[in-house]
């Protein structure tokens, strides 16, 4: 890719990142095939619950111990920066943000909320012969509502996703960057005297034991999930 002579290209989304967001994609869209084909495939459905779980946990973790912009500290911004975020798109001259914007940031935890409770709701959940694994912990009144809240949720889950994938757009055509393909690569290109850019820090991939200790962390949590189910 030819790059224009005031920019460069820094790394902002690491490996372990890019792996996420992909990897949530197909394990969310896994979900929704499985939740509509009843009974033969509802143990693929828990798996892929399982491996929602698991990836939902990970990005926690890794939003303290991931890469600068992976962060949390990094793009969750207060109620000032979404408000002038607001008013830039409807003058259709946004700020450009590096990481997330402030819109974005906030959108990140808003799925991260409805995927975690979606998933929890499907632990408890109870419908016919398709029940969670704690569904046998509560009143079977209890665990139907658990089934239609777990239902409803997902359907929030696919709106959160489509206004997700209209503000990728937008952000897309109103600041003249692919950002598709940023989340791709992990590459964006930035001005060469951006002063909020740190080449010793942003360029690196955090350390393999960042990587694996988040992974542990959420493998542990997992792990106590599934064998603290009643048999």
């Amino acid at each position: 890719m030819v790059q224009r002579r005031d920019k460069k290209e820094i790394l902002v989304w690491d490996r372990a990142t890019r792996a996420f967001h992909w990897s949530l994609l197909v394990m969310v869209v896994v979900c929704w095939i499985t939740s509509e084909i009843e009974d033969a495939l509802f143990w693929t459905h828990l798996v892929a619950g399982y491996i929602v779980l698991l990836l939902v946990l990970f990005r926690l973790a890794w939003g303290v111990m991931g890469g600068r912009h992976a962060r949390f500290g990094d793009f969750v911004r207060g109620w000032p920066a979404i408000r002038g975020h607001v008013r830039e798109l409807l003058a259709l001259k946004p700020s450009r943000y590096v990481g997330h914007n402030p819109l974005g940031g906030w959108m990140i935890l808003a799925l991260l909320a409805v995927l975690s409770l979606t998933v929890v709701t499907g632990l408890f959940a109870g419908d016919d012969d398709e029940t969670g694994p704690y569904a046998i912990l509560v009143n079977p009144v209890i665990a139907d509502a658990m089934s239609e809240v777990h239902e409803t949720l997902f359907g929030l889950l696919m709106f959160l996703v489509a206004l997700h994938v209209l503000g990728v757009l937008a952000d897309s055509l109103l600041g003249r960057e692919n950002l598709v393909r940023a989340m791709w690569t992990g590459n964006k290109q930035v001005p060469k005297n951006d002063p909020g850019d740190n080449p010793e820090t942003d360029a690196a991939e955090p350390s393999i034991f960042r990587f694996l200790m988040a992974l542990i962390l959420a493998a542990v949590v997992l792990a106590a999930v599934i064998w603290g189910a009643p048999v």
